[in-house]
């Protein structure tokens, strides 16, 4: 069921063009959505009460954001904690170093408060469904270069999808299902050991270890 959501927060469903954006604005209204969420949580969030901590409009948000969904998603995970790491050659390596990732991207505050119900109002809505599955794609298809050079960055093909489902579902399962469960180093030690344990070999073709 999708979460209850202020009347100010249905907007259109694109952001509007016009005058280029401002960077100093997009920082205010992002670091507003962030202190407000750990004030008040997701359900009571609106935009007009973001606009006001912000100093400027709400207006100004749906030329940036489509609503609160996107803004929230964007604001909790922005691009610089999504980037993948670089792969070291060594599987178990960076098996770990993806699960460290997720543990950076997800155990902040912010993101286990609004978590929930972001993730119910994104499939509510298919708009705001895709645009927050293709950065999660992006991401991947990063991933995906980078420990296999000669995949489809594209592609749907061999284990890294299912790889980066076990080790996000996994964080994901944690913060909502176990809630107060930590993921902390004995988290990503025994996640580590657990996929490394099962791993194939990277590269195509090569028998299961």
């Amino acid at each position: 069921m999708r979460t209850d959501r202020s009347g100010d927060d249905k907007g259109p469903s694109r952001p509007s063009a016009g005058r280029p954006r401002d960077g100093k604005i997009d920082a205010a209204i992002v670091q507003a959505t962030r202190d407000l969420l750990l004030e008040s949580g997701y359900t009571a969030l609106s935009l007009s009460a973001i606009a006001a901590r912000a100093g400027t409009t709400t207006a100004a948000i749906y030329r940036r954001w489509s609503g609160k969904a996107q803004l929230v998603h964007e604001a909790i995970l922005p691009a610089e904690v999504m980037a993948m790491p670089s792969a070291s050659g060594d599987v178990e390596g960076d098996i770990r170093a993806l699960v460290e990732a997720t543990r950076m991207m997800f155990d902040r505050p912010e993101v286990r408060i609004a978590l929930p119900a972001l993730i119910a109002d994104t499939v509510a809505d298919p708009d705001v469904h895709s645009r927050m599955t293709s950065r999660f794609a992006e991401s991947l298809a990063t991933f995906r270069t980078r420990m296999d050079p000669g995949s489809d960055p594209g592609g749907d093909d061999g284990d890294l999808p299912m790889l980066a489902e076990v080790v996000v579902g996994s964080a994901i399962f944690r913060i909502i299902v176990r809630h107060d469960a930590p993921l902390d180093e004995a988290w990503v030690d025994d996640l580590t050991k657990l996929i490394s344990s099962g791993w194939t070999s990277l590269s195509r073709g090569q028998a299961p270890r």
